[in-house]
């Protein structure tokens, strides 16, 4: 059994793997990986709060949205949805990140492009 300290916790191995930890924490035993372990005592030593390494074990771990993943061009703006969430939508426009339906950054975008069109022709009036 492997013990080591870590922010004023004894953290030992959980039986004879050297995977899976565990730490006391009050009257709660929290068993989980070491990163796991050492974000749950990150966490009630910042708050006070004694949250499950469960929570924190798939942290970072991006879902494999490869086969959801979708872009589009629309107006010259590349609008992506990496999710495949209808609301996932996303583009960079004017400097910004929009986000929402695909159809409302379209209609945004349009809205802009319009907006811009009748400002430069207001414009050319004014010559």
């Amino acid at each position: 059994m492997a013990i080591t300290l870590y922010r004023g916790f004894n953290l030992k191995t959980s039986g004879d793997s050297k995977q899976i930890w565990q730490v006391q924490i009050k009257e709660s035993t929290l068993v989980g990986s070491l990163n796991a372990i050492k974000k749950s005592v990150d966490w009630y030593v910042e708050t006070n709060s004694i949250i499950d390494p469960r929570e924190f074990e798939n942290v970072g771990k991006r879902p494999d949205t490869s086969d959801k993943a979708m872009q589009e061009d629309f107006n010259g703006f590349t609008l992506k949805n990496d999710t495949g969430e209808a609301n996932g939508w996303y583009c960079f426009f004017n400097g910004r990140l929009i986000k929402g339906s695909r159809l409302a950054l379209e209609r945004h975008i349009q809205a802009y492009l319009i907006a811009k069109k009748k400002a430069q022709q207001q414009q050319q009036q004014k010559k």
